[in-house]
């Protein structure tokens, strides 16, 4: 999220400062911007009194305010602007080449020895003792500052609860290091410099403009992380960290010094033209650095902004804020340098701070983002480590699980593929390992730690925003008439609504997420049905999701249009009125809705139930508020409306009873096979792979049916739904191994035809074969047919 918040807070600073500049000159070019010269008078350091008054100056503010005074048409207001402007800018670019001599001889009137020299003298003695300090501050840090700052760090950091305490405590000992430089530098001075003003003056502003300068860089420092990989915050590669880091405090360096100078020189007495021209001039050098500092690190900021992603798996807001954040950054940079020299040579009374309040804005923002993800992952972080907790011993049970299978498939015995299912059980096992939930397309926040840090973004940004419009337009921009005044209250709606819309979906996926099964075995197995299918909570949740996050939709756009003045009252009278037309021409369309919602509150069935409505079957995979549909399986998809059920069969309830025919010939001793099924039986209940799945043991029912070549023995068990197909398979192995072991023979189909009057002499000729190889045929497509209809050999009784 720090990248979003770098990359929008950027946009709003560039959008923001430039729609201010045009409101600030537009009511400047109106005469709202002018002033008085008295209260002209009335600067603060970092910026120029305005002009004084004077019959040698040309006009002054108060001439400029006079003469754009919006009484006659607005053309002509501009047009009396500009040659105010243009006059003023002249004679301020003529007073140029006197501009040094002024600068000589102020810093000789403010010398107590009259030599302008001696304030360089001042300066260079003013270094040595922020050196004599620096050197005490160094041993601080190697004996004290540093052990305590190695100590603290860990290794394979993770997040910002681990790595913020360590980045803030180096902020720290910067923080004292700097005092302590300038408290030795201080004390040091003491014992040298006589209580004159000037020089005083000069060496606070050296003094406060190097704590400044290394403040600063401590900051940067922290953010970037530059020569620290571990625990850097934005995903940043070394070398282009380190090189935005130097341009970063460059920069900052260079508009720091440039806001002292002009300081010194204004209380050191300098004239007002020289102190415009050097503020102009200091502001370019300003502008151009900061432009070279955004060209030189463009790819680094970049990279900051996909966040270690490809262009490909990038959202389209940080694909455009990639692509515009450095022209836009540059044009807010040129305006914000416009309206500063406009605001210098008209007079008009300024702060300059349009070139820092941004940066201090987008600086103070990332600092707020950091500290509210700090505390968002102390919060959660309990419940994080539960989260792995559990996760580890998931994985723990599928390793037992899966060395456990392999102990058993090396049995002897256990069959030529080595897997009862026919599938492989690791595959199985990964999948339980896996929620489908945490994987579902578009979700991108699933838990509430991640809305509460995208609200901790979005709230940062919206801050910023309204910092700077702040700045720019002042307290009536945000009026309840202004138009952003309305949008701020229209961005709060939705900034509530879009927080109370995935508050509700993420408590519901998460209820879905505990409530439901894994889809990929809620299907039939081996082409056959009546799995176990969800909890009748899971079943209903997705319907209630959906309702529920309509209703929050709908209600967020209906408070949205009555703030944007638009009457809801017809709204939901035409609303009604359409409900009741299509009451009365939908009737089919109402029968399913009402049929669903009784199949549903009398819980006819659930998601993941294998199910037969009369002409198809399958496994439920979707419920609407219309419809379900089954998936066959066979593959095939059926979508049903719930108005068309007349009869519902659930293959998924409770416990289900499997009956296998086996055919024995003539000769099989009946209860002997009995007594090996029933002993056989209790040797499956005792296996650790399929005992469990028994509710009821393997069982004989003895001979069931008679047809011509064989005896119909039947086997039954009792399983949970879903699970009689894997044991049905180990049944049948089991039993042909034993039945192989024992000399008990299955009974192969056999079909006699006899031929009325064929000699006993002679062998049957090619018709005759004919005729007896179609007689078998349809005997055997007779039986095939029956055990189709009844899934056994014959129309037997199923009881």
């Amino acid at each position: 999220m720090a990248r979003i918040l770098l990359c929008i807070s950027l946009f709003l600073t560039i959008a923001c400062g430039s729609a201010g500049a045009q409101v600030l000159d537009y009511r400047a070019l109106m005469g709202g911007g002018g002033s008085e010269p008295e209260a002209s008078q009335q600067s603060l350091p970092f910026s120029p009194a305005p002009f004084t008054s004077g019959p040698e100056q040309g006009p002054t503010a108060t001439d400029y305010a006079t003469l754009t005074q919006p009484s006659g048409p607005m053309l002509g207001a501009a047009k009396n602007a500009v040659e105010v402007f243009r006059e003023r800018l002249i004679r301020t670019l003529s007073h140029l080449p006197r501009t040094g001599g002024e600068i000589w001889g102020t810093l000789q009137a403010a010398s107590p020895t009259g030599r302008s020299g001696y304030f360089v003298g001042t300066m260079l003695f003013a270094i040595l003792l922020l050196m004599v300090g620096r050197a005490v501050s160094r041993l601080f840090d190697a004996f004290i500052a540093r052990p305590i700052f190695v100590g603290l760090q860990r290794p394979n950091p993770k997040g910002y609860r681990d790595k913020l305490p360590v980045l803030c405590s180096r902020i720290l000992i910067t923080i004292f290091s700097i005092l302590l430089t300038i408290g030795v530098a201080s004390a040091v001075g003491l014992y040298f410099y006589q209580q004159h003003e000037p020089t005083l003056l000069t060496v606070i502003a050296l003094f406060v403009a190097y704590g400044t300068i290394r403040a600063i860089e401590g900051i940067w420092r922290m953010a970037l992380a530059p020569f620290l990989p571990a625990y850097r915050l934005p995903v940043i590669e070394d070398r282009p960290s380190r090189r935005l880091y130097r341009w970063l405090v460059a920069a900052s360096a260079v508009g720091i010094l440039v806001f002292a100078l002009t300081a010194w020189l204004t209380a050191l007495g300098l004239p007002q033209k020289s102190i415009v021209l050097v503020t102009i001039l200091g502001n370019i050098t300003v502008v151009v650095t900061l432009i070279l500092m955004l060209r030189v690190n463009r790819s680094a900021i970049t990279a900051l902004i996909f966040s270690g992603r490809s262009p490909d798996e990038a959202s389209w807001v940080t694909l455009a804020a990639s692509r515009l954040w450095s022209p836009l950054s540059v044009l807010y940079l040129i305006a914000a340098l416009g309206k500063l020299t406009f605001d210098l040579i008209m007079g008009i009374e300024t702060r300059g701070e349009e070139l820092i309040v941004p940066y201090l804005v987008l600086l103070i923002g990332l600092i707020a983002y950091a500290a509210t993800s700090y505390v968002i992952e102390r919060v959660f972080t309990q419940r994080r480590a539960i989260a792995e907790e559990n996760a580890r011993a998931a994985a723990a049970r599928a390793a037992e699980d899966a060395a456990a299978e392999a102990e058993r498939q090396a049995e002897p015995g256990f069959g030529a593929s080595g897997d009862i299912d026919g599938d492989g059980d690791e595959e199985s096992a990964t999948k339980a390992e896996v929620s489908p939930a945490l994987f579902r397309p578009g979700a991108s926040m699933r838990s509430f730690e991640d809305l509460a840090r995208r609200v901790a973004s979005l709230f940062a940004i919206g801050a910023g925003a309204w910092a700077l419009l702040y700045y720019w337009g002042g307290i009536g921009l945000f009026a309840e008439n202004a138009f952003i005044g309305m949008t701020e209250d229209l961005i709060d709606i939705l900034f509530i609504g879009y927080i109370t819309y995935h508050a509700a979906r993420i408590w519901i996926d998460q209820k879905i997420e505990e409530e439901g099964v894994d889809e990929s075995d809620s299907g039939p197995l081996d082409g056959e049905g009546g799995g176990a299918g969800a909890t009748r909570l899971a079943t209903l949740l997705p319907l209630i999701r959906n309702f529920v996050l309509g209703v929050i939709l709908i209600a967020i756009v209906l408070v949205a249009a009555t703030e944007l003045g638009v009457n809801v009252a017809p709204l939901f009278a035409g609303a009604g009125i359409v409900g009741l037309a299509i009451g009365f021409g939908s009737q089919a369309l109402v029968r399913d809705i009402l049929s669903g919602a009784f199949f549903l509150m009398d819980d006819a069935f659930r998601k993941g139930e294998y199910i037969d409505v009369g002409e198809v079957k399958g496994t439920v995979e979707k419920i609407s508020i219309r419809s379900f549909q089954l998936r066959h399986h066979l593959g095939m998809l059926h979508t049903i409306p719930f108005g068309e059920i007349q009869h519902l069969t659930n293959f998924s309830r409770d416990w289900v009873m499997m009956k296998l025919p086996l055919r024995v010939t003539y000769d099989t001793d009946v209860e002997r096979v009995r007594k090996l099924i029933k002993k056989l039986g209790q040797q499956l209940m005792d296996d650790p792979v399929v005992g469990p799945n028994f509710l009821q043991p393997l069982k004989s029912q003895g001979v069931i049916h008679m047809d011509d070549s064989a005896m119909i023995i039947r086997v039954k068990f009792m399983t949970k739904p879903g699970d009689q197909w894997v044991v049905r398979k180990r049944v049948y192995q089991e039993i042909r191994e034993l039945f192989d072991r024992e000399g008990i023979k299955f009974a192969h189909r056999e079909v006699t035809v006899r031929i009325p009057d064929l000699p006993q002499d002679r062998p049957p000729n090619e018709a005759e074969i004919k005729a007896i190889g179609a007689a078998a045929r349809r005997v055997g497509d007779t039986q095939a047919e029956e055990m189709l209809a009844t899934g056994t050999g014959g129309p037997l009784d199923d009881r």
